[in-house]
């Protein structure tokens, strides 16, 4: 079980749980991966959200790579 980092400090749990649960993170193919978090930060009401949907889809992003690399 990895640790889930907030982006910004002020953020709460229960933000990062709502964040989390958008991107559905059962999601194991990238192109589908990234048209999700493109648009919930699209629909985003704000900046920083938007922002929040792009950092966590990254941070999958490359946990699915770094699982490709040690053949997980």
């Amino acid at each position: 079980m990895t640790m889930q980092i907030t982006a910004r400090s002020e953020q709460n749990h229960s933000q990062a749980a709502v964040i989390k649960a958008k991107l559905n993170f059962e999601l194991c193919n990238p192109i589908d991966l990234i048209n999700r978090a493109l648009r919930d930060a699209a629909l985003a009401p704000s900046a920083n959200d938007a922002l929040d949907c792009c950092a966590d889809a990254l941070l999958h992003l490359a946990e699915l790579a770094r699982a490709e690399v040690r053949h997980d």
